[in-house]
């Protein structure tokens, strides 16, 4: 009863997937740095980076893999000799899970198969379980060995023991964001102090005005609050800019303005989505309306995506079995 309590409040107040992905795209480089620094000093970083998410979603949903797991697929040219073209693949994982070993080397064995290139599965164990580290998959059958390593960054770890407090890195301060959203998941208060705390931090760092409002913003995506508490936030955060004299990040109404934005522009891309399934597969029964409407944001633009391919509502339905948050 308790672990389905816990995770009923980690889907009603967490939503890490787009903050990771919008980090990790955006700071690609400064991420890898930090998180696998051998992995990064081996890339030509002169050269631009191909991302293939639309080939990464397609692959795993012939898995049937459900969503939960942020997983990122980009083409970078290696600072050899020869200028070899590799497949990174990224995987952030923010909860322990049996079987993962298996499942990373299904998935790296079939990104090899199917875009012919040598490929390095990298992770980033974001979850609470200190004694969970993964980092191979071995299998033997008599004189047969097949065996696969992967690097791992294991975040409670580094953001406990490794990283200093004063750390201006944006990769860290997500790190410690995931860390302590995990740690303060159904607890509003506990969530609101420790968010308080982070971006608080942030005015101490030397950052610019563009960087500040950069980490805040990721923060602010990963740690949500309740609805009361984000107002008081908002009200202290306008105070303590007034209080520094460092108009960073915002003032009340330009939150308001901001998040009035965001939500008229999500409603109507999600209208038009709608519009498009229906006239695609059909008329949509209201259960699968409403599935539709509960989708992340990240989620709906990859949904957008995929509509294109299908033929029957039978498509979307398998679409949202593979990709909506799980509800047991």
């Amino acid at each position: 009863m308790a672990r389905r309590k816990q995770a009923h409040a980690r889907r009603q107040d967490s939503d890490y997937d787009g903050a990771w992905k919008e980090c990790l795209r955006m700071h690609f480089r400064e991420t890898l740095e930090k998180y696998f620094p051998s992995v990064a000093a081996a890339i030509d970083w002169s050269v631009p980076s191909r991302w293939h998410d639309k080939e990464l979603s397609q692959i795993l949903a012939q898995t049937g893999r459900r969503a939960g797991r942020v997983d990122l697929l980009t083409e970078v040219q290696l600072s050899t000799r020869e200028k070899q073209w590799i497949l990174l693949h990224v995987e952030v994982q923010s909860a322990r899970e049996a079987g993962f070993e298996a499942r990373l080397a299904r998935y790296h064995g079939g990104l090899s198969w199917v875009f012919q290139r040598r490929v390095a599965s990298l992770v980033v164990l974001a979850d609470l379980d200190e004694h969970w580290r993964p980092s191979e998959d071995v299998f033997r059958l008599g004189d047969f060995e097949s065996r696969l390593r992967f690097p791992v960054c294991k975040l409670i770890e580094r953001v406990d023991r490794q990283w200093r407090e004063d750390d201006p890195s944006l990769a860290v301060q997500v790190a410690r964001a995931q860390i302590a959203a995990l740690r303060t998941t159904g607890d509003g208060e506990g969530r609101y102090r420790t968010k308080w705390q982070l971006v608080r931090n942030l005015y101490h760092l030397g950052y610019n005005a563009d960087e500040l409002r950069e980490a805040f913003r990721l923060i602010d995506w990963m740690m949500s609050l309740p609805e009361a508490l984000s107002r008081k936030f908002v009200r202290e955060l306008t105070a303590l800019e007034e209080e520094l004299n460092m108009p960073y990040v915002t003032s009340v109404e330009r939150i308001a303005e901001a998040r009035g934005r965001a939500e008229g522009e999500v409603q109507g891309s999600l209208n038009i989505l709608l519009r498009l399934l229906a006239r695609v597969c059909g008329p949509l029964p209201q259960e699968v309306e409403q599935r539709v409407r509960r989708l992340p944001v990240q989620r709906l633009e990859a949904l957008a995506e995929a509509a294109v391919d299908f033929r029957s509502l039978h498509d979307a339905q398998v679409w949202l079995d593979t990709h909506e948050r799980p509800t047991q």
